[in-house]
Parts: structure tokens; sequence; C-alpha cells
């Protein structure tokens, strides 16, 4: 298995959760999804992500959790929410400080299961499978081959700045709620572009996400 990049995939059930960091979210959050990386980490710096929160409380009393910081709120319902966040255990700082690798789908904390997906270069994926078969908890874990044009992950700071900015700001006013809670019109009003513009930004980062969750999910 020489070149290309590895997908390694870890699941834990609930009985042998122990202390592990993404188990502990599940005191706080009744799951946390994620939906797409958002900023690459650095040994100094955690990554931060996007991702879907459902929990039973408002979100500014989850404020204080370290092993999860929110950032930013893109939108927030009665009891699911989507959010930028940080994630500040140990295990997810040391994926962010390795070169060639970052998280992708399916990635899920619930109550039943713990499941993490991690696609990179084979070394950093190395290192990683070490760190992991040095935890005291049980896990199941598989370890595919895989290719660029079948394992994608969409990293919205790859996007150029302006596009960030619409989709960030058509999330947050609820473009992508059912019904819409904004049109193109008011994303256009509030980052100050023409709608045509905004129009032409959505479409193409639409299509980059749904392309990419076509190639995860075929």
């Amino acid at each position: 298995m020489a070149g290309g990049t590895r997908l390694l995939q870890f699941r834990v059930t609930a009985e042998n959760f122990g202390n592990l960091e993404g188990a502990h979210l599940l005191e706080f959050f009744d799951s946390v999804e994620f939906i797409s990386n958002y900023q690459p980490g650095s040994k100094n710096t955690p990554a931060s992500i996007i991702a879907k929160l459902k929990h039973q409380h408002p979100l500014h009393e989850y404020e204080e959790i370290d092993a999860l910081r929110i950032i930013t709120i893109l939108t927030e319902g009665e009891n699911e929410s989507l959010a930028i966040v940080t994630l500040g255990g140990q295990f997810t700082r040391k994926i962010a400080s390795l070169d060639g690798i970052w998280f992708t789908h399916p990635t899920i904390a619930t109550p039943d299961a713990l499941k993490v997906t991690i696609c990179g270069i084979p070394s950093s994926i190395k290192e990683i499978m070490r760190m992991a078969q040095a935890l005291p908890e049980r896990m199941s874990y598989s370890l595919l081959e895989s290719d660029d044009s079948k394992i994608t992950s969409v990293n919205m700071s790859d996007m150029p700045p302006r596009r960030q900015k619409v989709l960030l700001k058509a999330i947050e006013l609820g473009y992508y709620r059912y019904p819409r809670g904004c049109t193109q019109r008011d994303i256009a009003e509030a980052v100050g572009l023409k709608q045509a513009t905004v129009s032409e930004h959505l479409q193409k980062g639409e299509s980059t996400v749904l392309n990419s969750w076509s190639k995860n999910h075929n």
C-alpha cells in the first residue's frame, strides 16, 4: 500500500467509551456530527470544523466545555444547531499537528457509538494508528486505500474568501432552512454584494459541497 491516501475509521461502542474525548461530549450534547473542515490546525492551534450539535439547552450554556469550544454559531435551533467549533482534546490536537491528514465523513458521536473517519497520507495515518493502539479503550478500526477521486473533504478555508463569506452568511440567515429564512437579496444586502454575485457564489459553493458529499457516499 505505497503511495496514495489512506482512509482510517475508528468505531467505539458505548460500553467501551471509557475516557475517550469524544465520549465526554455526550455529557453535554445528544450528538455531535462533523459537517465540514473549516480551518486547518497546527501544533499550537487546534483545527476548527463545522459541526452539527444536538442539544437540550441554549448554546451559550456550553461555552465552558474544554473538549469543544464554540467559535461561531451559524444557526441555532431549539435542539439542533450548526457552529464552527474547535476540538480541544489531546487526541484531536495531535491529529491537527500532523501534516496531510483531515477529518471526513462519517465522523459522529452518539450515545450508541463513537465513529471517527480520518483521511490522509500513509505516514500520518500510521502515526494515528500507533496512538490509537496505545489507548486503553477497546475499538474496532478499518484501514482502506483510497484515491483523491473517492475520498474528499470540503475545506471551506480552501474556497475564495468572498465565497466563504456568502455561504456562512446564507447559513446564518437561514437560507438553507425549510422554509427559507431569507432570500438571496437579503444575503446580498448583508454582505454588500450584488444579488447576481451572491447567486453565483451560492451555486458554486453548493456544487462543491454536493460533489464532495456524492463522492463520500458512493
